[in-house]
């Protein structure tokens, strides 16, 4: 079923059918002489349009975005407050739903279970990541009722809750980074290492002497334990605080501090358990690459700890105006 309308009169009518939610997005619009034909859900009338039964063609290219996948679903208006992106962990797409789509979070489980086969749960945010165990709530709204999967990374697999434990699988090529730069024989130390992902894939692609993984979420630890196995690598994990955990472990050469919010509480402990010439990377949130790189500066010299910046990648955004970064430093003294 088709509008035909004419071509003065299309980009009008085209919005008026997207608004009314009308627009049947799996059809392809027609083109025949001084006329637009629009496929459409349902018979309706509008002045100057005729509806007209044509033989149409079924669109065979898969929707590029989410939004997209809804154009002709919600209206225009509700179009706008769609979110642009959402997190893929294992099979389960974990998204944020504003206010103005709470009547349509169904519809929008649905459209993207539906186009990403990949998918086989829907989960929306409820609310930040929030205290010391770094978990945030969510609520499945779309296809299979549960939140534990099996995320595939690099060639590593983690086993997560992802109401139980933090994962981002946005810092995927940042893990990547961190490992590319261990050297065979190094000791390693992971803080709040979560479920193992940077510790499990230096292991499994580097020969380090030993790699240790300090976490203090007992879900989390649990779920690590659980991986190292499943990817048959050599991971000695630690629960526990690492403020308490890290002075008793001894010396390393390397030391991954992946806490932006608060690592920097954790540079008192941090430092004395790095060798001399040992690197530190260590996450924060700031506006420019500058400001954090200032802001590590004074507090390792506060410390009594000379240090040298050997690089700062930006490595995600937090917000709109605040980035993630990782500082690379060596201690020197």
């Amino acid at each position: 079923m088709y509008l035909k309308v004419g071509k003065g009169n299309a980009e009008r009518i085209r919005k008026m059918l997207i608004s009314a939610g009308n627009f049947d997005i799996s059809r392809k619009v027609m083109h025949r002489g001084e006329y637009v034909f629009f496929p459409v859900r349902k018979k309706l009338k509008i002045p100057g349009t005729k509806v007209a039964e044509i033989k149409g063609k079924a669109k065979k290219r898969k929707p590029r975005s989410l939004k997209e996948a809804l154009e002709g679903i919600l209206t225009g208006e509700e179009l706008k407050f769609v979110p642009t992106a959402f997190d893929v962990i294992g099979d389960i797409a974990v998204l944020e739903i504003p206010d103005e789509l709470k009547k349509k979070e169904k519809t929008i489980a649905e459209t993207l279970l539906r186009i990403f086969k990949n998918i086989r749960v829907v989960a929306k945010k409820r609310g930040s990541v929030e205290h010391e165990y770094r978990t945030r709530t969510v609520k499945v709204i779309g296809g299979e009722k549960r939140t534990q999967t099996v995320h595939r990374e690099y060639g590593c697999f983690y086993k997560l809750d992802v109401s139980r434990a933090y994962f981002s699988p946005r810092l995927g090529t940042e893990r990547m980074r961190i490992a590319s730069k261990v050297r065979k024989n190094e000791r390693v130390l992971v803080m709040f290492a979560g479920v193992g992902p940077y510790a499990i894939l230096i292991a499994k692609n580097k020969k380090p002497k030993e790699v240790v993984a300090v976490e203090l979420n007992p879900d989390a630890v649990r779920f690590m334990d659980e991986n190292i196995k499943l990817n048959k690598v050599d991971v000695k994990s630690v629960r526990g605080d690492a403020k308490k955990v890290t002075p008793k472990l001894g010396k390393f050469d390397r030391i991954v501090m992946p806490l932006p919010l608060t690592a920097s509480d954790f540079l008192d402990v941090a430092l004395p358990a790095l060798k001399k010439n040992g690197t530190i990377h260590f996450y924060d949130f700031a506006h420019t690459k500058k400001e954090a790189e200032d802001k590590v500066k004074p507090i390792c010299d506060g410390l009594g700890h000379k240090i040298k910046i050997l690089e700062t990648v930006r490595c995600g955004s937090y917000s709109p105006c605040l980035s993630r970064f990782c500082v690379d430093f060596k201690k020197l003294a």
